[in-house]
């Protein structure tokens, strides 16, 4: 079992600093896993004891952020999908699907739609979560005219955020501008038309979260012309344990009825 460990230089587009937590032992399905804006890897820590091993949940470090805080972040979708190319591949040796929360669902749809396994194989699955799909309306994913104080308290009514992070100026001030950056990613990201994914989509939304409405989490249908379905689960916009552990029963479940074409 390799669990993210490489003698690359830390920041290297290698597979280990994309990915700091993956196994190599046999496994069913990948599912790779990109978090909230201002989120690492480490937001996802804990949620691979939700799976059996059948499944590798293997959670994103995008640059900026936990091993790669030297980095500068990523604006450019387009870049972040070219550079993610290279080292992902060797993870898309199985059947593999994507996952994203919040603004790392407008990625993990782009990575959907253009990523490929070295034999051409496609994701087959996409799950998103926490997020309404991009022409539903949603304002959050626009960072230019935000003061500090206005992404301050976009942050403090989503949660997730230590309030000791907020309220300290000087963490305040390292948290924003990869947040800014992460907002920027999803900016001008859509759906429909030639963009339309041929794989199921699952979209995954907290029953208390005020920020994603049942129209805009169903809005996401238009992303696929295969099978798309919602699914509530308990918490709030960042999961409860009960969320997160329904988030991934149901994620086993949908890979499975794929599987047999259900």
């Amino acid at each position: 079992m390799l669990e993210g460990t490489s003698d690359a230089a830390p920041g290297a587009d290698t597979l280990d600093a994309w990915f700091p937590v993956h196994s190599r032992h046999e496994c069913r399905y990948r599912v790779l896993g990109f978090p909230h804006a201002g989120g690492s890897a480490a937001s996802y820590r804990g949620w691979r004891t939700f799976v059996g091993p059948e499944i590798d949940f293997c959670p994103v470090e995008l640059p900026g952020r936990g091993s790669r805080s030297h980095e500068a972040p990523l604006t450019s979708l387009a870049e972040l999908v070219e550079r993610i190319a290279g080292p992902i591949e060797p993870l898309l040796d199985v059947p593999f699907a994507f996952f994203g929360h919040s603004v790392g669902a407008h990625i993990a749809f782009e990575c959907a739609r253009q990523l490929r396994a070295r034999d051409g194989r496609m994701a087959v699955h996409l799950f998103l979560s926490g997020r309404g799909a991009p022409q539903a309306g949603e304002r959050l994913s626009r960072p230019h005219g935000l003061t500090d104080d206005a992404l301050i308290a976009i942050l403090r009514r989503l949660g997730g955020t230590p309030r000791e992070v907020l309220e300290h100026r000087a963490f305040a001030a390292a948290l924003l501008p990869i947040v800014r950056a992460d907002l920027a990613l999803a900016e001008n990201n859509g759906t429909g038309g030639a963009d339309r994914l041929s794989c199921p989509v699952t979209a995954f939304a907290g029953s208390d979260d005020a920020s994603v409405g049942p129209d805009a989490l169903d809005a996401w249908r238009v992303a696929t012309r295969g099978r798309f379905r919602t699914c509530w689960v308990p918490g709030g916009h960042f999961y409860a344990p009960a969320g997160i552990a329904a988030v991934m029963r149901e994620m086993a479940r949908d890979l499975a009825a794929g599987e047999v074409g259900v």
